[in-house]
């Protein structure tokens, strides 16, 4: 169960202030520290290198926003639509993600550590050639998810929806997929080494050795 995960939450000050133009903050200063943003539409942000230290964004619609090379730390999203946003190579730490969308959210070449996904409808997500440990994937839709040549140290995927998700080149040694739908799923044989599954998950997992069970 995620419960046996200890995850670290994110750290902010007693008191956050609010932000009064993020555009002039983040394209200005290349940083955004110990804020709060609510209620807005984000739209057009584009930047690269951007560090964002101690935030919680509430509410907040995400358009058009790239911030590739991001460092997010102890950073809260909570009922935000980061829906195709691209934080690409980034470095991702003690961050939560609850009752996000993240429809093809942009996530690879990322080093992900003490990071909960709660509730998220991640559809299309693509995690490929990230770094993930320490990392709680709860509740959440990741249908035709890509994770592709991803390691995974410590990853628990609880109650989570990964029907015809890519796991090309992911090692699933360790990973515990038993509450989680899995059919469909795309994986080399190699990389099931290991995994956890339950009988029915592992009656479905035989079409990948190409036979026939009468």
């Amino acid at each position: 169960m995620a419960s046996n995960y200890k995850v670290q939450k994110p750290k902010f000050l007693e008191e956050l202030e609010e932000v009064i133009d993020i555009y002039d903050e983040i394209l200005d200063s290349d940083k955004l520290q110990n804020k709060i943003i609510e209620n807005e539409t984000i739209e057009g942000l584009v930047n690269k290198g951007t560090t964002i230290d101690s935030c919680v964004f509430k509410n907040i619609v995400f358009k058009g926003t790239s911030l590739r090379n991001v460092d997010l730390l102890d950073t809260r999203f909570e009922n935000c639509d980061l829906s195709n946003i691209d934080l690409g190579d980034g470095s991702i730490h003690r961050v939560e993600f609850i009752n996000c969308k993240l429809l093809g959210a942009r996530l690879d070449e990322c080093n992900i550590r003490d990071v909960r996904f709660s509730n998220c409808l991640g559809k299309y997500i693509n995690l490929s050639y990230s770094k993930m440990k320490n990392v709680i994937i709860d509740e959440c839709d990741f249908t035709e998810g890509t994770f592709q040549q991803v390691k995974l140290d410590k990853v628990n995927f609880n109650k989570s929806n990964l029907i015809n998700s890519f796991f090309n080149k992911t090692s699933l040694n360790k990973i515990d997929l038993t509450t989680c739908d899995i059919n469909g799923i795309d994986i080399e044989i190699s990389d099931l080494s290991g995994a956890v599954v339950n009988s029915m998950q592992g009656l479905d997992l035989t079409r990948l050795l190409n036979i026939v069970i009468k």
